[in-house]
């Protein structure tokens, strides 16, 4: 990965956080400032378990959010410094890894209405959708008779209508119920997306998801 033109764009987005680990402490940072290929800095909350773990501590690993995905890098203290404000110098990083690619992998706890249609009887159901990414979501559904769960083991097919915040238009999408889990009177049907449907749909979905993921991770 270009470290240079990743930190550069995390510095054009004021209070850019990252979360730090050292001597197994783990906070909330804030990327300042950097001088490649020296060192990074970043200010640290004001805490007596932080002022322990970065004065007994000479090694930090780091993570942040960009583009859809988590970088990791590690580095070890150079400076840390309390005035005029609590300042960790670290050696620029060497290498980042990507560990996790949060638009097709991360899920993120939703509660979005819906309409379950099982296609094998067009049966309409409403559900409520509580986690949701573009490879498919968890559907909660209050009205159904044990007859028609007991068919979701053998006919799996079917299609989701939802509303997503901040896109227009009625969402349609496909899928398959891989499993099946009863939760108190209410039944929990688990939902693969087919990745064959609407690109633009499934574009529509990964920026949802990514946005609402950005937004927690501040």
């Amino acid at each position: 990965m270009d470290i240079e033109n990743l930190f550069n764009g995390l510095l054009m987005e004021t209070g850019r956080p990252l979360h730090l680990t050292a001597c197994d402490r783990v906070f909330k940072g804030y990327l300042v400032g950097f001088k490649p290929p020296e060192y990074l800095v970043i200010e640290v909350p004001r805490s007596t378990e932080i002022d322990a773990a970065l004065t007994n501590c000479n090694t930090i690993s780091g993570s942040f959010f960009v583009s859809g995905a988590v970088v990791r890098f590690e580095s070890s203290t150079t400076a840390y410094l309390k005035k005029p404000a609590w300042l960790l110098f670290v050696r620029y990083p060497s290498a980042l890894e990507k560990i996790r690619d949060l638009r097709s992998s991360n899920r993120v706890k939703c509660s979005i209405p819906c309409m379950l249609v099982t296609l094998f009887n067009l049966r309409y159901y409403s559900g409520l959708i509580i986690d949701i990414n573009a490879g498919g979501c968890k559907c909660l559904l209050a009205s159904i008779s044990p007859s028609q769960v007991e068919k979701f083991t053998s006919e799996k097919k079917v299609l989701l209508e939802f509303d997503l915040t901040g896109s227009s238009g009625r969402k349609s999408l496909s899928g398959e119920v891989l499993n099946v889990k009863r939760d108190g009177a209410k039944i929990l049907l688990g939902v693969k997306f087919n990745r064959d449907e609407d690109e633009a749909t499934l574009k529509e979905l990964e920026d949802y998801v990514s946005k609402v993921v950005k937004l927690l991770s501040r």
